[in-house]
């Protein structure tokens, strides 16, 4: 059993385990589960357990999670740290100005919003292709080994190239295909 995620509460163990999937990394749903705390302190046995939890399940809690996050107050060196001055105030850690204060404050608190519009985003357009996904599937479920090969260049081609370094071309030629169908009637 693969843990990917877990999370201490008292204790209880929160944790994300292994899934099932046509590849060993890439599982198609995972398991969340309630654990007890062994005296070691490490996950024990289930309390509760949510099996079959898909990936649009994952990201709506990743997505929920981030949106919080965007709206907490966000942390500073000062409430990590112990030390505090003399008139009982954290110190000050910066010295910016007040525009730089504002750049500063807009930079951090829209990087977890640009993150989950990006992820958003992308399962959005990999729930618009999964008829492509699946017409994938089927061909290498079928196909020989020398296909499967050629398909992967192709792909791993578009992933370092961001798209095709060729423009794929695909023809019909009607007289093939009748001298084809004739051979196929006979």
């Amino acid at each position: 059993m693969t843990t990917h995620l877990k999370f201490r509460i008292g204790e209880k163990w929160i944790c994300i385990e292994d899934g099932t999937g046509y590849t060993p990394d890439h599982p198609d749903h995972v398991t969340f589960a309630v654990r007890d705390v062994k005296a070691n302190g490490k996950p024990g046995g289930r309390v509760a357990v949510h099996f079959s939890v898909r990936r649009r399940t994952v990201l709506e809690i990743g997505l929920r999670l981030l949106e919080l996050a965007e709206r907490m107050t966000p942390e500073t060196t000062w409430q990590n740290s112990q030390t505090v001055g003399e008139t009982g105030q954290p110190p000050l850690t910066f010295t910016f100005g007040e525009d730089d204060r504002a750049v500063l404050d807009r930079l951090l608190a829209d990087r977890p919003l640009n993150f989950a519009r990006h992820a958003y985003a992308s399962a959005e357009r990999l729930r618009a292709r999964m008829p492509v996904l699946r017409a994938a599937q089927r061909v290498l479920e079928h196909c020989d080994d020398e296909t499967a090969a050629g398909l992967h260049v192709l792909i791993a081609a578009a992933d370092q190239a961001g798209g095709f370094p060729a423009k794929p071309i695909v023809g019909f030629d009607a007289a093939e295909f009748e001298v084809n169908s004739d051979a196929a009637t006979h």
